[in-house]
């Protein structure tokens, strides 16, 4: 009998059923020490994140305001002192034009303005980035060049007794007044108003990092409570020492944003507000000043000038009236006589007027330039002195309350990051015991 072996090949081979898993996946987070370290890693993510917040917010702000003061406040101010010099030149000129020997003091005025302006001019120039502004810059220096020729001109013609001469500063005022003061007072408003802007931002409230910081704070008491509740234990001293962290850092950094709000807010309300409506009070006293010596010079058009000397101071009262109704006015000390000085003023170009109408160009002129306490000189310089002390205090205060706006967030930033830290690492701490107990 012939027993037949199959061949190894064709022999079934056993199969292997698939292991199943002795538990589902993540099964290990749904049990009691997977929450509570799901709970910790949460906790100590949460503090990083408040931490780079927190560094990120203030350090920003702080670049804000010290672009501000370092860049965008000096250009403004040059921009502004720029319209005013140039003001200051167009109302020298007429009047050494009038005084015939031209007096040394209203000539070393007028050149001294002029250099001002060129000063100012690269100034401006050298903080400008756009391309518009830049072209501004270069229509103005242009310009300036003509009108200096053109004084010259008038100067040299009156001299020599050539009428032809009074022809050529009335060229160059309409110049000034037509063309390069709108070009300067639009460079002024440009840079006023990034003033402005970067000053706002430098205020909005800090949104993520509240966010950030109210998440940690309501999570790290559910956290808290359901440990409490889990592990029978009332009171866990690292996630405490962790939320007492939290608090100081939001006490500290807090009002740290809340007094640089406060000195950016008065900065921008307060100080630059000031600055801008002095500074235009002064630049409307030098078109004044020119309407008031033109009237002298251009035979003819002596009740279009005396209109619009009229409409300048008026309002220049109004808009002195009105700045100093406010309560945080700036200087108003020296401003305080102002008002009288703008009546003085306009009393004798009342009297020059008056002179003018008659005839009487040598005893109108007399009144212009004259010395006496009735005259509009004297009026006038005190005026320009009282405006030229406000432009200047507005100014200091301007860059005093963005100086100490910056000032106040210089510990928050490193304060911030090691108090959110030191929470994170309080929470590690404190969870770790609870873990640890299971095994």
């Amino acid at each position: 009998m012939t027993v037949e072996l199959a061949h190894p090949s064709t022999e079934p081979l056993a199969s292997r059923s698939p292991a199943e898993p002795a538990h589902p996946r993540w099964w290990f987070l749904w049990t009691t020490p997977g929450r509570i370290l799901a709970i910790g890693v949460i906790l100590a993510t949460l503090g990083v994140i408040s931490a780079f917040a927190t560094s990120t917010t203030i350090d920003q702000r702080q670049q804000q305001l010290t672009t501000v003061l370092d860049h965008t406040e000096p250009l403004a101010f040059a921009a502004g002192q720029l319209y005013t010099t140039l003001s200051v030149a167009d109302a020298a000129a007429a009047t050494a034009f009038i005084a015939g020997a031209e007096p040394r003091p209203v000539r070393q005025r007028y050149e001294q303005a002029i250099t001002d302006a060129a000063v100012a001019l690269t100034q401006a120039s050298s903080g400008l980035t756009d391309k518009p502004m830049q072209e501004l810059l270069g229509k103005i220096n242009a310009e300036l060049a003509v009108y200096t020729g053109l004084i010259e001109t008038a100067r040299t013609n009156n001299r020599a007794g050539n009428p032809v001469g009074s022809s050529y500063l009335s060229e160059a005022s309409s110049l000034m007044q037509d063309t390069i003061l709108p070009s300067a007072q639009r460079l002024y408003e440009v840079t006023s108003t990034r003033v402005d802007e970067e000053t706002t931002a430098s205020t909005r409230i800090p949104a993520p990092v509240i966010l950030v910081v109210g998440a940690t704070i309501l999570f790290g008491a559910f956290a808290h409570r359901w440990l409490a509740r889990r592990t029978r234990r009332r009171i866990n001293i690292g996630l405490i020492a962790g939320g007492l962290a939290i608090l100081i850092m939001v006490v500290w950094v807090g009002t740290a944003l809340t007094i640089s709000t406060a000195g950016s807010r008065s900065a921008k309300n307060t100080a630059a507000e000031s600055l801008k409506t002095i500074t235009s009070l002064a630049i409307t006293a030098q078109q004044a000043r020119a309407d008031e010596t033109l009237s002298l010079i251009r035979r003819g058009d002596e009740d279009v000038r005396k209109q619009s000397y009229y409409e300048r101071i008026d309002t220049m009262q109004q808009e002195l009236r009105q700045y100093l109704e406010r309560e945080d006015a700036i200087d108003k000390t020296d401003l305080a006589s102002a008002d009288e000085l703008l009546t003085r003023w306009r009393s004798a170009d009342e009297r020059i007027n008056a002179y003018i109408s008659v005839g009487n160009y040598q005893a109108a002129t007399q009144v212009a330039l004259g010395t006496g306490e009735d005259d509009s000189t004297p009026a006038f310089d005190k005026l320009e002195e009282a405006l030229a002390g406000g432009i200047q205090e507005s100014r200091d205060q301007l860059r005093s309350d963005i100086a100490n706006a910056r000032r106040v967030l210089s510990g928050a930033t490193v304060g911030g990051v090691v108090l959110s830290l030191g929470a994170a690492v309080a929470v590690a701490l404190g969870i770790w015991p609870r873990l640890s107990e299971y095994r």
